[in-house]
């Protein structure tokens, strides 16, 4: 019986330094371990805020035009007696391109000449003969009538002789020769295409509600298929006066100096027209932590995390503006967000750019 209250006595006494034991053992580790884990800074990317600056573009598809463009025809009729360029020829103005058949019309002036110049000598006798006698004077008025006349048909000779060669009335590039000497061309024959490319043009459609925040000389930027790694730079050079009642778009005209000829006329031209710009500051899209209707960032102050609401603009390429809530220099979480919260120690092991 002895032996039975001893064992007893003794077993509380066990438990006492069994558990003393295991609070020594392992109180101190677990609590380390938890100072370790606070002390442990999260690795994260993050993004330096800076200021951009923003332009409020409208994208639209326009077709190429030359700055003049004509299809040359005769303003009269006959063969061809001479052709004075080729296929694709760079012309100046005044430059002769083709002579008709022009015997007829120099014969013609020739004749008018000679009889405007019989015209004015009975002109100049009756004028004398005027002077003393007062019956010449019906014959004199006469006279002047018949003068004035055959110098009208002169005039109009000379006039159709000088129709009967063609000249190039701007500067421009030929396009294909349509005629060959001996051809009979009349109003309606196309003998070539002139197009003075110096300047390309190129028209599309802004919403009304734009108008008044265009004007003449904005920046209009332009690409082609042709060329997929060249922007264009251009202005804008017309507006126009009305407003299409089906489309409530204005038409806008761009022009794009184009002396190296790269643009031609009927490309497809992608245009960036540049209404308004402004300096903001610009973070990647991905920083964003979205509650409800708020938005908001981790930002990195001191290597700890602070919870900032920000109020956002316009959404770009994976960029959105910001309003209010941040300052420029200052550094936020892009990558790792998750993992962090307000508070959080981190360390940046890479910068977005």
């Amino acid at each position: 019986m002895y032996a039975k209250q001893s064992g007893k006595a003794l077993f509380p006494l066990i438990s006492i330094i069994l558990f003393g034991l295991c609070t020594y053992l392992y109180l101190p580790e677990s609590q380390g371990q938890q100072n370790k884990r606070e002390t442990k800074a999260t690795p994260v990317q993050a993004h330096t805020v800076s200021t951009s600056r923003q332009a409020n573009m409208i994208e639209s598809l326009g077709t190429a035009r030359a700055n003049q463009a004509i299809t040359l025809v005769s303003a009269q009729s006959d063969y061809i007696k001479d052709i004075h360029f080729d296929d694709g020829d760079k012309v100046q103005k005044g430059q002769l391109l083709i002579e008709l058949q022009d015997a007829e019309e120099k014969t013609r002036v020739e004749e008018l000449e000679i009889l405007l110049k019989e015209e004015n000598r009975k002109l100049k006798r009756l004028q004398q003969l005027a002077k003393t006698q007062a019956t010449a004077r019906s014959a004199l008025d006469e006279q002047e009538a018949s003068f004035e006349a055959t110098k009208t048909q002169l005039a109009s000779a000379k006039i159709k002789l000088s129709e009967m060669k063609l000249y190039a009335p701007f500067s421009g590039t030929l396009g294909l020769r349509n005629v060959s000497k001996g051809t009979f061309v009349n109003s309606s024959t196309e003998i070539t295409t002139l197009d003075d490319t110096s300047i390309i043009k190129t028209d599309f459609n802004v919403p009304e509600k734009y108008l008044a925040q265009l004007s003449i000389d904005m920046t209009v930027t332009a690409t082609s298929p042709a060329y997929p790694t060249i922007t264009f730079s251009g202005k804008v050079s017309h507006i126009a006066s009305r407003i299409d009642s089906a489309t409530r778009s204005v038409k806008i005209t761009a022009s794009f100096d184009n002396k190296d000829n790269a643009l031609r006329t009927g490309m497809l031209l992608y245009t960036l027209l540049e209404l308004s710009a402004e300096n903001t500051l610009m973070v990647p899209e991905k920083s964003l932590i979205p509650q409800q209707d708020k938005h908001f960032v981790y930002v990195i102050n001191k290597d700890k995390i602070e919870k900032r609401q920000v109020v956002i603009g316009i959404r770009r390429g994976g960029w959105v503006a910001i309003g209010r809530g941040l300052t420029e220099g200052e550094v936020v979480v892009t990558e790792g967000i998750i993992k962090v919260r307000p508070g959080s120690l981190v360390s940046v092991k890479e910068m977005l750019k």
